[in-house]
């Protein structure tokens, strides 16, 4: 809650800074601010590195390995005789061997280890730390409940899309799938600030064109920066 409101650029060894430069960090906040001034909606983008640290998949990764190395032994045995004696020992062991192995590599490397993981689990924990980020933003904040939030998780690949009761009333869901593509579109070709600045200002057109409309009073409820998901792997 209090990271959420110090500027960015004062985060020790921020997430953000690991993948974008100052310029583009200022260029995302210029975009929800051009696409604020069109409606009356929050724009609040949100990027993670990850959604979960997936800590319960090193154990598929040593289980894995295990069968692997035993099975290799297994065969070079019967194709090469490699032992003359003892061979339940070493098959035992050459299990153990590539199990610790499996184990080490699942640990010390999550891009690695995430992608053991299934898409319905990663959709999973997308989802569940998309509505944490909600809460802890605090974009139901709003006068008249109309935050949204761009939830972007770098490594599962995946963008969630969060508007506050009053939007969700009148945009529908599919009308966000716009959006989610041109940020995912832009991590998949190395061009990350630029899918995310094409979404927010995507949002911005898109809640103009459902009249939700700017207030003679409007005020900026919420800051323009991307907020920081921090790391979890």
């Amino acid at each position: 809650m209090i990271w959420a409101r110090i500027p960015v650029f004062l985060l020790p060894m921020s997430i953000l800074t690991r993948y974008f430069s100052k310029s583009d960090l200022d260029e995302i906040k210029k975009a929800v601010g051009e696409a604020e001034s069109k409606t009356s909606a929050e724009i609040v983008p949100y990027f993670a590195e990850s959604s979960h640290h997936y800590k319960e998949w090193v154990w598929l990764g040593a289980f894995l390995m295990g069968g692997v190395s035993g099975v290799t032994f297994y065969t070079a045995q019967n194709l090469y005789g490699l032992v003359w004696g003892g061979e339940s020992l070493f098959a035992v062991l050459s299990v153990w061997a590539g199990a610790l192995l499996g184990l080490a590599i699942s640990a010390l490397f999550p891009k690695i280890r995430i992608n053991l993981v299934s898409r319905s689990a990663k959709q999973y924990f997308v989802d569940l730390r998309a509505k944490e980020a909600f809460l802890d933003e605090e974009v139901f904040r709003t006068k008249n409940r109309t935050g949204i939030l761009i939830y972007i998780s770098l490594y599962e690949h995946f963008v969630r899309v969060l508007p506050d009761k009053e939007i969700s009333k009148v945009v529908p869901k599919s009308e966000w799938s716009e959006a989610v593509r041109l940020i995912i579109e832009g991590m998949k070709s190395n061009q990350k600030k630029e899918g995310i600045v094409s979404s927010i200002l995507f949002c911005g057109d898109l809640l103009k064109k459902y009249n939700i409309q700017i207030e003679k009073d409007d005020k900026n409820e919420i800051s323009n920066e991307i907020r920081d998901g921090g790391k979890l792997m």
